[in-house]
């Protein structure tokens, strides 16, 4: 059974620990030990332990972006064991939480483009590319991040969301 709890100082260890893996290394940002633990403690920062049978198997940070009208931001997911469903899990549990029951109107996040298993698992869940132009753009680059080269958004709807049950 996969969960999210929150992240705790005590997790920084495994946190960036599976950040810093050889593997990881190039295909995700990398974070400073207070980048994180900055994560951990702001009121408009998620920063959630992925659990399997309680044991840390990964990490979600997600940025609300609710009050700049750009819903949440996944700024990052990363597990350990690619290929076996803990990800999609645990970004569904994160879907229900910013859909469900903090009434978020959309999720987005950011994809590199050469990451095709990453983009078919936002697919299945619904998101769709999101190339916003203007003012729109704008928005969602002040909220969360801009996408950098070679990189592009996703988006979710809540009322496209259907829960994996």
């Amino acid at each position: 059974m996969i969960t999210l709890r929150p992240s705790k100082p005590a997790d920084l260890p495994f946190v960036v620990g599976l950040e810093r893996r050889p593997d990881h290394v190039d295909a995700i940002g990398q974070w400073s030990d207070l980048e994180h633990l900055a994560t951990m403690q702001s009121p408009k920062r998620e920063h959630w332990i992925i659990e399997s049978e309680g044991t840390p198997v990964g990490y979600l940070i997600a940025f609300d972006c609710r009050g700049e009208d750009a819903g949440f931001y996944v700024k990052r997911i990363l597990v350990a064991d690619k290929d076996k469903g803990t990800g999609t899990l645990a970004l569904s549990k994160f879907l229900d939480r910013a859909f469900l029951e903090l009434r978020a109107k959309l999720v987005w996040l950011i994809v590199r483009e050469p990451n095709e298993r990453a983009q078919a698992v936002y697919r299945r869940l619904g998101f769709k590319r999101f190339d916003p132009v203007g003012d729109v753009a704008r928005r969602f680059n002040d909220a969360g991040q801009q996408p950098g080269a070679g990189t592009f958004r996703m988006l979710l709807n809540a009322r496209d969301w259907e829960p994996l049950r």
